[in-house]
Protein backbone atom coordinates (compact mmCIF):
# COMPACT_ATOMS: atom_id res chain seq x y z
CA UNK A 1 0.00 0.00 0.00
CA UNK A 2 2.91 1.99 0.94
CA UNK A 3 4.49 1.60 -2.18
CA UNK A 4 0.83 2.70 -4.11
CA UNK A 5 0.74 5.69 -2.51
CA UNK A 6 4.00 7.10 -2.65
CA UNK A 7 3.98 6.29 -6.67
CA UNK A 8 0.43 7.82 -6.93
CA UNK A 9 2.09 11.10 -5.28
CA UNK A 10 5.24 11.18 -7.37
CA UNK A 11 2.99 10.96 -10.47
CA UNK A 12 0.76 14.29 -9.16
CA UNK A 13 4.03 16.14 -8.30
CA UNK A 14 5.43 14.96 -11.39
CA UNK A 15 2.43 16.23 -13.31
CA UNK A 16 1.97 19.37 -11.71
CA UNK A 17 5.33 20.46 -12.50
CA UNK A 18 4.99 19.52 -15.73
CA UNK A 19 2.11 21.79 -15.96
CA UNK A 20 3.54 24.38 -14.52
CA UNK A 21 6.07 24.59 -16.29
CA UNK A 22 3.83 24.38 -19.41
CA UNK A 23 2.02 27.49 -18.08
CA UNK A 24 5.17 29.36 -17.64
CA UNK A 25 6.11 28.92 -21.16
CA UNK A 26 2.95 29.77 -22.57
CA UNK A 27 2.65 32.84 -20.24
CA UNK A 28 6.41 34.00 -21.56
CA UNK A 29 6.72 37.02 -23.47
CA UNK A 30 7.25 36.92 -26.85
CA UNK A 31 9.99 39.34 -28.14
CA UNK A 32 9.40 42.54 -30.12
CA UNK A 33 9.91 42.43 -33.90
CA UNK A 34 12.05 45.07 -35.62
CA UNK A 35 12.70 45.61 -39.41
CA UNK A 36 15.82 44.75 -40.08
CA UNK A 37 17.74 45.93 -43.47
CA UNK A 38 20.95 45.12 -44.99
CA UNK A 39 23.09 48.05 -47.37
CA UNK A 40 24.35 46.53 -49.16
CA UNK A 41 22.20 44.18 -49.65
CA UNK A 42 23.53 41.74 -52.87
CA UNK A 43 26.63 39.95 -52.46
CA UNK A 44 28.50 38.43 -55.31
CA UNK A 45 30.08 35.76 -54.46
CA UNK A 46 31.86 35.33 -57.26
CA UNK A 47 33.10 38.56 -57.74
CA UNK A 48 37.25 38.11 -57.63
CA UNK A 49 38.37 40.08 -54.83
CA UNK A 50 36.11 40.90 -52.19
CA UNK A 51 35.19 45.10 -52.41
CA UNK A 52 32.63 45.60 -49.32
CA UNK A 53 34.22 46.36 -46.14
CA UNK A 54 31.17 47.21 -44.39
CA UNK A 55 27.82 46.55 -44.20
CA UNK A 56 25.52 48.73 -42.61
CA UNK A 57 22.31 47.06 -40.56
CA UNK A 58 19.43 48.78 -39.74
CA UNK A 59 17.12 48.60 -37.11
CA UNK A 60 13.29 49.89 -36.47
CA UNK A 61 10.28 49.41 -35.40
CA UNK A 62 6.92 49.32 -37.18
CA UNK A 63 4.29 50.25 -34.08
CA UNK A 64 4.51 50.53 -30.74
CA UNK A 65 5.60 53.01 -28.28
CA UNK A 66 9.71 51.79 -28.38
CA UNK A 67 12.14 54.14 -30.65
CA UNK A 68 15.46 52.76 -32.17
CA UNK A 69 17.49 54.90 -28.61
CA UNK A 70 15.77 52.42 -26.69
CA UNK A 71 18.14 49.35 -27.94
CA UNK A 72 20.84 47.94 -25.74
CA UNK A 73 23.75 48.01 -28.42
CA UNK A 74 25.62 45.51 -26.13
CA UNK A 75 23.44 42.81 -27.02
CA UNK A 76 22.95 43.02 -30.79
CA UNK A 77 24.16 39.73 -32.76
CA UNK A 78 23.09 38.26 -36.47
CA UNK A 79 22.70 34.84 -36.28
CA UNK A 80 23.43 34.81 -32.64
CA UNK A 81 27.25 35.04 -33.16
CA UNK A 82 28.46 38.28 -35.82
CA UNK A 83 28.25 41.56 -33.59
CA UNK A 84 28.54 45.42 -34.65
CA UNK A 85 32.62 46.14 -36.02
CA UNK A 86 34.48 47.64 -33.29
CA UNK A 87 31.86 47.11 -30.79
CA UNK A 88 28.46 48.43 -29.49
CA UNK A 89 30.03 51.76 -29.11
CA UNK A 90 30.12 52.08 -33.25
CA UNK A 91 26.09 52.36 -33.43
CA UNK A 92 24.25 55.57 -33.89
CA UNK A 93 20.69 56.90 -34.52
CA UNK A 94 19.89 58.18 -37.99
CA UNK A 95 16.79 59.03 -40.00
CA UNK A 96 16.06 56.69 -42.67
CA UNK A 97 14.52 58.46 -45.49
CA UNK A 98 13.99 55.52 -47.68
CA UNK A 99 11.81 53.69 -44.89
CA UNK A 100 10.99 57.25 -43.48
CA UNK A 101 11.45 56.66 -40.00
CA UNK A 102 14.71 57.00 -37.35
CA UNK A 103 16.79 53.62 -37.30
CA UNK A 104 19.27 52.05 -35.12
CA UNK A 105 22.52 51.06 -37.55
CA UNK A 106 25.70 49.70 -36.81
CA UNK A 107 28.25 48.12 -39.10
CA UNK A 108 29.67 44.73 -39.95
CA UNK A 109 32.83 43.65 -41.31
CA UNK A 110 31.34 42.45 -44.93
CA UNK A 111 34.26 39.57 -45.16
CA UNK A 112 32.51 38.44 -41.84
CA UNK A 113 29.01 38.74 -43.51
CA UNK A 114 30.21 36.75 -46.33
CA UNK A 115 31.54 33.92 -44.08
CA UNK A 116 28.53 34.13 -42.59
CA UNK A 117 26.16 34.06 -45.55
CA UNK A 118 28.92 30.96 -47.38
CA UNK A 119 27.79 29.09 -43.67
CA UNK A 120 24.28 29.49 -44.65
CA UNK A 121 24.66 28.42 -48.12
CA UNK A 122 26.71 25.16 -47.24
CA UNK A 123 24.21 23.89 -44.18
CA UNK A 124 21.51 24.42 -46.04
CA UNK A 125 22.76 22.96 -48.85
CA UNK A 126 21.09 26.39 -51.15
CA UNK A 127 21.67 26.23 -54.86
CA UNK A 128 22.46 29.15 -57.23
CA UNK A 129 23.05 30.70 -59.50
CA UNK A 130 20.90 33.32 -57.53
CA UNK A 131 19.37 32.81 -53.63
CA UNK A 132 17.79 35.20 -51.15
CA UNK A 133 19.55 34.21 -48.02
CA UNK A 134 17.64 35.04 -44.35
CA UNK A 135 19.93 36.45 -41.55
CA UNK A 136 18.27 37.31 -37.68
CA UNK A 137 19.12 39.81 -35.79
CA UNK A 138 18.40 39.83 -31.91
CA UNK A 139 18.82 42.14 -29.19
CA UNK A 140 17.54 43.33 -26.08
CA UNK A 141 16.33 46.69 -24.88
CA UNK A 142 17.59 48.60 -22.00
CA UNK A 143 14.61 47.28 -19.79
CA UNK A 144 15.66 43.94 -20.96
CA UNK A 145 12.43 43.57 -23.73
CA UNK A 146 13.64 41.22 -26.00
CA UNK A 147 13.53 41.53 -30.07
CA UNK A 148 14.13 40.02 -33.18
CA UNK A 149 14.09 40.62 -36.96
CA UNK A 150 14.97 39.04 -40.15
CA UNK A 151 16.50 40.50 -43.55
CA UNK A 152 17.93 39.28 -46.15
CA UNK A 153 20.97 39.60 -48.72
CA UNK A 154 20.66 38.38 -51.98
CA UNK A 155 23.42 36.18 -53.17
CA UNK A 156 24.99 35.28 -56.65
CA UNK A 157 26.11 31.72 -55.92
CA UNK A 158 29.14 30.41 -58.16
CA UNK A 159 28.25 27.85 -60.14
CA UNK A 160 31.35 26.75 -61.66
CA UNK A 161 31.93 22.78 -61.07
CA UNK A 162 35.38 21.79 -60.47
CA UNK A 163 37.02 19.64 -62.64
CA UNK A 164 35.10 16.70 -63.86
CA UNK A 165 36.72 13.45 -62.95
CA UNK A 166 38.36 11.63 -66.20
Amino acid sequence: MKTKTLTLISITLLALLVGGVLAFLATAPNPLTVNVNFNPNTFDLEAPGWTVKLVNVSLWFSTGKYKPEDIDPRTLLIEGVLGPKGGWKRTWIVHDFLVKKWVFRFQVSGSSLMDLVWTKIIHMDIPGPVATIPLQVTGNLYDGTSFEGTGSITVFIPTNPGPQPP
